[in-house]
């Protein structure tokens, strides 16, 4: 994770609640839960480091740098590559032409890699990310009713299941859903655009984005154990608590 020192509310956001917020999904994270959470420094100049997910990906030893649409976010990158490097991860460059927002652009669900897209163009970037992996990374188009990327509306339960948001997918890309992971949960229209899908899963711990109680009670009933947490200051970039968190391992 980075802390928001640098993030930059919106005019009418509450200042206050920038740091608080992210505060409260650390102490979490680290005291409730028992998670080890390492912190990358924030920087004055790349004051969305905070949306952590968008820095790579990992898988196993490797790092993949994310390479953002937006240049302007490309020293993001080399931020996180250099956090990863030092700690001895292989560094694969990605093709140039390919775009990818890390962790917000792929998913591991029920052990397979899904990634999604838009275009026909984007679609290379997968091919590359399979020869990087090893293992074949399932293409999931997206709807053109849906503008957020693939982790807001897809979650790994890391059970053999997920939560998905049935209407962000083409018909195609819900069959591969439905081939792929043994067990799908559905997040209904009220609780998707409020980020349902964006949850943040450790072990037997679901935390929530505020004001998703269908999802909730849906994880409740699948043994979970739901921690609801404020994150409105995130929310217009489509950060829940999985967006302000990359991943390393479980």
């Amino acid at each position: 994770m980075c802390p928001p020192l640098h993030y930059e509310p919106a005019p009418g956001e509450d200042a206050s609640a920038v740091m608080a917020e992210w505060r409260s999904l650390y102490r979490l994270l680290r005291d409730e839960l028992d998670v080890q959470v390492d912190l990358l420094e924030p920087r004055p100049d790349m004051p969305k480091l905070v949306l952590a997910a968008s820095g790579g990906f990992v898988w196993n030893d490797t790092f993949i740098a994310s390479r953002p649409r937006d240049v302007s976010r490309w020293p993001e990158s080399e931020a996180w590559a250099n956090f990863f490097m030092v700690r001895g991860y292989a560094m694969p460059e990605l093709p140039e032409g390919c775009s990818l927002d890390g962790e917000r652009d792929l998913v591991v669900a029920d052990g397979t890699p899904f990634a999604g897209y838009r275009s026909d163009e984007d679609r290379m970037i997968h091919h590359a990310v399979s020869a990087i992996l090893g293992r074949e990374v399932q293409s999931l188009r997206l709807s053109d009713t849906w503008d957020g990327p693939l982790d807001t509306c897809l979650c790994p339960l890391g059970d053999g299941s997920a939560l998905f948001h049935p209407d962000a997918f083409d018909p195609g890309a819900r069959k591969a859903l439905h081939d792929h992971v043994r067990r799908i949960h559905p997040v209904d229209a009220d609780d998707a655009p409020r980020l349902g899908c964006n949850a943040l899963v450790t072990g037997r711990n679901a935390i929530l984005p505020e004001g998703c109680p269908g999802t909730a009670a849906r994880l409740e009933e699948a043994g979970f154990q739901v921690h609801n947490t404020p994150l409105g200051s995130y929310a217009r970039h489509g950060a829940g608590p999985k967006a302000l968190v990359l991943k390393i391992a479980g």
